[in-house]
């Protein structure tokens, strides 16, 4: 899923997949895919959390992609039903002083009951 806030240069995206994938496999798999966009790509900020009930991997990146430094603000999560990667994007700048719109939106994750 694609999301785009319509007030700003802000984006989102959840990506949902029925596997489980231990955490610590998960953030290499973001970080390896996110270096494929942009090999300078560095974490600049990790840790667990506890959001909804549900203990999430936050992770915020920051690289370079056609010479735009950008910056990605995400949680990681997986159990038995599968994982989900949401991730909030966007320049450097424009994240970083919509942080707490992003987090806002990040802290919506939830399960939902079979």
């Amino acid at each position: 899923y694609e999301l785009n806030w319509k007030n700003g240069d802000i984006y989102g995206m959840i990506i949902s997949e029925e596997i489980k994938i231990p955490i610590t496999t998960l953030r290499e798999i973001a970080v390896s895919n996110g270096k494929t966009v942009s090999p300078d790509l560095k974490i600049i900020e990790e840790e667990y959390r506890n959001v909804n009930g549900l203990e999430v991997l936050m992770m915020k990146m920051k690289g370079t992609m056609y010479g735009i430094k950008f910056e990605y603000f995400g949680y990681y999560y997986s159990n038995d039903s599968g994982t989900v990667q949401f991730i909030t994007y966007s320049s450097d700048t424009v994240l970083e002083k919509n942080q707490k719109l992003c987090e806002q939106l990040l802290n919506g994750i939830t399960t939902l009951e079979k």
